[in-house]
């Protein structure tokens, strides 16, 4: 059995670049999750991310933003749930008051 703190995790998270920072949470051979806080910014990113094998369950810990799933906009805010099934494209982005935190796991699908 493994535990984080999600307090702890939260001070804890490392700079991936000006928009996002992460931690890794749990790995296993089917599926892995960690924390990620999306940071606000001024210029929205066409681009998206796509996990061929992988299904992703999010859940929003702090904070609101958007996710983006082909072309259409979902308003997030803390205590939802989303789950992108494996092959959709898709982004998020934080508000623009704060960051987005969401705890995230990526469970790999055959």
């Amino acid at each position: 059995m493994k535990l984080i703190n999600l307090k702890t995790s939260l001070k804890a998270l490392k700079t991936f670049n000006d928009e996002l920072r992460h931690a890794d949470c749990f790995k296993e051979k089917n599926f892995t999750s960690g924390l990620i806080a999306f940071r606000p910014t001024k210029k929205s990113d066409p681009r998206q991310i796509n996990h061929d094998d992988q299904d992703v369950i999010c859940h929003i810990v702090k904070g609101t933003g958007r996710l983006r799933i082909r072309g259409k906009r979902t308003a997030l805010r803390p205590g939802m749930i989303c789950h992108i099934p494996k092959g959709t494209p898709h982004d998020f982005a934080a508000g623009k008051k704060g960051e987005l935190v969401l705890f995230y796991v990526l469970v790999t699908t055959v």
